[in-house]
């Protein structure tokens, strides 16, 4: 893996972050509002799949740095 091949990992695992947290913030406002929470559970589920995402993000890294682990 190319520097810059890592580095759009790193950017592309920072933009996940952020967006994961943006759709947290919103979910916790819903429910703090008093909405029902079928109206925030598909940005609850959302959020677990960003992190999913993350994760492999970054397992990907770990394999190709020196002495790289394999993802779990």
């Amino acid at each position: 893996m190319t520097h810059d091949q890592a580095t759009s990992l790193v950017n592309a695992a920072d933009e996940l972050l952020a967006l994961g947290d943006r759709l947290d913030a919103v979910a916790h406002a819903l429910a703090d509002a008093g909405h029902p929470q079928a109206n925030y559970q598909p940005l609850v589920d959302a959020t677990g799949h960003i992190a999913g995402a993350i994760r492999s993000t970054l397992d990907t890294l770990a394999v190709h740095q020196p002495g790289g682990r394999s993802p779990q």
